[in-house]
């Protein structure tokens, strides 16, 4: 596949984690379609949903609206989609817009000035016990089976998730990330990295690799833009207080 070439004004996002009490990125997206926001490339880094899941069927009905809106914009915009650990097996619900799996990332693309950089929700290069249980949620014949019951279950198991999601602390500091960011530089090979899932909102530098987290858009829905200036620049925007 050839390689991403990253624009002017691209925009990234991670981790919306949007459910029913949280619409921001559907917001988003509505600015983008009034052109409130423009943008000639938008990366969306995963977590974009708290669950979605093309074998689990009861995650679709809040989604279809979202998945609608991004194959509209992709007429006009440049959508890549890197699934995370929240939505996956996402490929079948999209047309237009470019989705990649787990097991596609990281996803090699290229700065204006022929700069190398790989993208990665960041749910990689972990733990082999660690990455054999992801990799097994994410079978096509478990799900199938995870379906079945969730609906004999009449969603319990589904809403079970979502609830235990509206929970979840979308703030927290982890304690010496610089360091594990050094060990997960090793196994990228380039000299700029972007992810998300942590929700850390740092960019570090170390001897030749450049290393940006992204924010988790659920907080202040935050996203950056890219601009070149001449030398390349992440911009950050806050649509909201925390």
């Amino acid at each position: 596949m050839q390689k991403i070439i990253i624009k002017e004004n691209a925009i990234f996002i991670a981790d919306a984690h949007e459910n029913e009490n949280r619409r921001g990125f559907w917001d988003f997206l509505q600015a983008l379609k009034n052109k409130k926001i423009q943008t000639p490339q938008l990366f969306l880094m995963g977590d974009i949903f708290d669950l979605l899941i093309y074998e689990v069927k009861a995650t679709h009905d809040f989604a279809k609206a979202y998945i609608d809106l991004l194959e509209e914009l992709a007429d006009e915009i440049e959508i890549i989609y890197l699934e995370g650990n929240h939505d996956f097996n996402l490929a079948k619900f999209f047309k237009k817009v470019k989705v990649f799996s787990i097991k596609q990332q990281s996803l090699l693309c290229e700065f204006k000035d022929k700069t190398l950089v790989k993208l990665a929700h960041g749910d990689i290069f972990l733990k082999p016990f660690l990455q054999f249980c992801l990799k097994s949620l994410r079978n096509h014949y478990l799900l199938l089976f995870l379906n079945f019951l969730n609906v004999i279950s009449k969603e319990k198991i589904t809403q079970k998730i979502l609830k235990n999601q509206n929970k979840k602390q979308l703030i927290r500091k982890i304690p010496q990330f610089a360091t594990l960011v050094k060990e997960r530089i090793k196994h990228y090979n380039v000299k700029f990295i972007i992810e998300g899932h942590y929700h850390q909102d740092v960019f570090l530098e170390f001897e030749n690799t450049k290393y940006l987290n992204l924010p988790t858009f659920a907080y202040k829905e935050s996203f950056f833009v890219v601009k070149y200036e001449p030398e390349i620049r992440f911009h950050k925007i806050e649509l909201k207080e925390a």
